[in-house]
């Protein structure tokens, strides 16, 4: 069985909810030790929610002796680990805030700066933490600015800092991103997909302290995994809705490639006195021809897939009406998700008044 340890039930609602997903086997007390104080200083009522993998029994440890004296401190330990896009899942769903506010369980920024996530938010929907440049960490600034490219290349906007993980959101905007299940790098680039108001606020990176205490450690097939989730998430927000147009981008090239090899091979042989019989290019033409036209009905499947269930998908969501004459009615406040069953944001609906006329 995972450990968990919950929230006492307070008078208070929390204003905001403080978001910590980490596998790590150590450390993770001490960082989110270092928080405590600063969050106490932003004079919010808050929660602080923690996930970790429960077979770290060390890791459980600490987070358990860390809560006997931090009340707002709720521990869940979740057996199996399924990865982290499934625990920011799971604390989503147990948190009560409509501000989440988005922290690595190791340092990673200054916790002082914290105010400055606040100050940005105002008028978006996403602030996301931006380190300021530690000329002593080369590799780190390079890795950072090649990913940060490669995602500006895909989706055509992209953090300047992806993978700093120190973001404050609002929890509708949380719960439209999380949904696609990739892991925290992503959920800019898919918040702004989704056409929500996004912006960066700049904080001072870690102590050379604290970050001696967490030593990085390269990891090439997490960067692999990044790739692919890359790939397929630029497959399902651009094409999730128009599946022939990501597959006939590429069958159709393949099947024109082929036709154009084929008519030249049967052309010499009915012109000129070519033979076929031992051409291993006819063969490979033809195999083009079929390939392709097999990649088009692939797209053309998914095609008749997503008409059938096209009632169910939601392509857009209402922002905001501006109207004259009437009020707005309970239904066209909120907006319901057929497909998720998930509550949208309140519209906001403007009625101007008109003046009255002297009689």
């Amino acid at each position: 069985m995972a450990d968990t340890i919950y929230l006492d039930d307070r008078a208070t609602a929390p204003r905001l909810t403080v978001l910590v997903t980490t596998d790590q086997k150590e450390g993770a007390s001490e960082t989110i030790e270092t928080y405590r104080s600063h969050l106490d200083a932003l004079e919010k009522a808050y929660e602080f929610i923690v996930i970790v993998n429960a077979a770290h029994s060390g890791q459980m440890a600490g987070l358990r002796r860390l809560s006997q004296g931090w009340p707002e401190l709720t521990v869940l330990g979740q057996q199996p680990w399924v990865g982290e896009d499934a625990a920011l899942a799971m604390g989503l769903r147990r948190s009560h805030a409509e501000l989440v506010l988005l922290m690595p369980g190791w340092p990673q920024v200054d916790p002082a700066d914290l105010p400055a996530l606040f100050d940005g938010l105002k008028d978006n929907d996403m602030v996301s933490a931006v380190r300021t440049t530690d000329p002593k960490r080369g590799w780190q600034n390079w890795r950072k600015g090649l990913f940060a490219r490669f995602l500006m290349r895909l989706f055509g906007s992209a953090p300047s800092d992806p993978f700093c993980r120190t973001r404050l959101v609002r929890r509708g905007v949380l719960e439209d991103s999380a949904n696609f299940g990739v892991r925290q790098h992503f959920l800019p680039v898919i918040a702004a997909q989704r056409g929500y108001r996004l912006t960066e606020a700049f904080m001072k990176p870690a102590s050379s302290a604290a970050r001696s205490d967490a030593r990085y450690v390269f990891k090439p097939i997490g960067h692999v995994r990044a790739l692919f989730d890359a790939l397929a998430l630029f497959v399902v927000l651009k094409f999730l809705r128009r599946p022939l147009r990501f597959f006939g981008a590429i069958g159709l090239p393949i099947f024109l490639i082929g036709g154009i090899l084929t008519t030249i091979l049967v052309i010499s042989r009915l012109f000129g006195d070519t033979a076929l019989a031992d051409r291993p290019a006819l063969i490979f033409s033809v195999m083009m021809v079929v390939l392709g036209i097999q990649i088009i009905a692939i797209g053309l499947v998914g095609e008749i897939i997503v008409f059938s269930g096209a009632r169910a998908l939601k392509q857009y969501d209402v922002a905001e009406i501006i109207t004259t004459g009437h009020r707005a009615t309970g239904t066209e406040r909120t907006e319901n998700s057929a497909a998720t069953g998930r509550r949208k944001a309140t519209v906001a609906v403007r009625t101007p008044e008109v003046p009255r006329q002297k009689t």
